[in-house]
This record gives structure tokens, sequence and C-alpha cells, in this order.
């Protein structure tokens, strides 16, 4: 790279179905995740460079060498700290599929944000560059259940129950209001309706439970439908309209914004 040149971005992502798991590999440079949440665990090894990460309440950076552990459903955002944008090796995968491997009975949630165990990270970096370069099946397994067993070992703690089961039933229904009708142009006070409160009340408590705006949750609830249909081999344009999206060209925009690649790249990994 020449000294004036600027990093530019670069992503891969591809489905591991021997680690029941997405993965990616990227370069982000003059970019920024917008505020979204994952299906699944996120565990994103910082290789270089730096990022800026906002969950609720708190706010941190992580450099190369940290491992950033995020649950399923938990809303962030994330931004570069300086010209140079960062690089990551990331792993999406169910942690109940994790403790699965390890024998591991009961349910637990991730001790995070940021986790600063060598170990750890390298097991995790050695099980996702086999991966990429389709390395010794042998080895991946080893080194994957090795990053399974550290994790649930030192880095999860037992949960009692699950998180839905402490939301109030005003926000359950006003989400699966959202979900049935993500192709719909929906007001506040329809939503705020179907919950069965008034809509300032519905705005607070709902951006409290979830930490995100109803808006904010329709949009993520668009691509994570989006996602699916793409599984499935759906033409994106369809799927542009059966989510909400004005044309495949916003979907394409929205979906970048909060996963880091474009619809066609996510569709290109789900068929391998």
């Amino acid at each position: 790279m020449s000294v004036n040149a600027r990093p530019t971005s670069d992503t891969r992502i591809w489905r591991a179905p021997d680690l029941g798991a997405e993965l990616l590999r990227g370069r982000f440079a003059d970019f920024a995740y917008d505020v979204h949440a994952h299906d699944t665990a996120c565990f994103a090894l910082l290789t270089g460079g730096a990022i800026r990460i906002r969950m609720r309440g708190t706010e941190f950076v992580a450099r190369r060498g940290d491992l950033y552990a995020i649950d399923a459903d938990e809303p962030h955002a994330g931004w570069p700290v300086d010209g140079e944008g960062w690089t990551q090796r990331t792993l999406y995968v169910d942690v109940a599929h994790l403790l699965e491997l390890t024998g591991e009975k009961r349910a637990g949630r991730l001790v995070g944000p940021i986790i600063r165990d060598p170990v750890l990270s390298m097991a995790l970096q050695d099980a996702h560059r086999s991966s990429e370069v389709s390395g010794s099946s042998l080895y991946r397994d080893e080194r994957y259940l090795a990053f399974a067993g550290r994790l649930a070992g030192r880095h999860m703690k037992q949960q009692t129950a699950p998180r839905e089961a402490s939301e109030p039933r005003a926000i359950l229904a006003a989400r699966r209001f959202l979900e049935d009708r993500l192709g719909d142009p929906l007001r506040l006070h329809e939503i705020a309706a179907a919950a069965d409160l008034p809509p300032y009340r519905l705005f607070r408590a709902f951006s409290r439970a979830t930490g995100m705006t109803p808006h904010e949750y329709q949009r993520q609830a668009r691509v994570r439908r989006a996602m699916a249909l793409i599984r499935r081999g759906n033409a994106l344009s369809d799927i542009a309209a059966e989510t909400g999206f004005a044309d495949q060209a916003h979907l394409t925009r929205t979906f970048r914004r909060m996963l880091g690649v474009t619809p066609g790249a996510y569709k290109a990994a789900t068929r391998g």
C-alpha cells in the first residue's frame, strides 16, 4: 500500500455447517455499523486496528487482540476510532450449540463484552482460519472444541430464566405486531394499540426493554427476515418487496449497514 493510499473495506462471509456457524473475515474502513442485533451470539476477534462499540448502558473500544462477545438479541453499533479502520474475524453461533459440544447442560449468558483471554482467542482464530482455507477437519474440530470448552468454563454465567420471560406482555405484543407486518408502513399509534398502551408509554417501554426504538427494531426484523429468505434462495427483488424495503437498493444499503456485507455476498455464502 502506498503512503497516501487509504484502507479499503474488504469482507468475506461463509457458512460452516461442520461448526454450526457463520463466519466473517473483514477489513472495515470508512464504515460504521448501524444499531442492530443478531439472532445468535457474536464473537468478534480484532486482528488489527480498533473499533468503538456502543451497547445499552456502555461504550467501549476493542483493539487488536481483544475478543468482544455479544449475546443474541443484544443491540449494538460500531464505528472506527481513526482513519485506519479495523480488521476482525467473527463467529456467529448459538451459545446453546457451543454448550452442547462441551456436554454442558445448563443455559448460560456470556460474560463480556470484552474478553481478554489469549488462549480463547487463539483457539477461535485457529478454527476460523482453518475453515476459511479448508484445512484439516480434525484440527478444526479440536480447536473449535477448545474454544467452546474454555468459553463455557471461564466466560459464561448461569442463566436462570429466558430473557423473554421478564419482558412485559405489552412489549411482546408490540414485537409480534411489528414482525407480522414487516411489509406494512406502520404508525406508532397502531403498534401502541396492539400493545394496549398509549403511544408515548409504548415508545419508552419498548426502547427500555429492547434497547431499540420501534423503528430500529422494525429495520432489524426486516433484515432478519431477508436473511431467512435469502437462505431459501428467493430473488433479492422479491425479498425487498416482501420485507418492506422500497426497492432492492434500499435492502442492500440497510443490509450492509447492519451486517457489513451485501445481500449478494450473503447469498453466495449460503450456497457453500
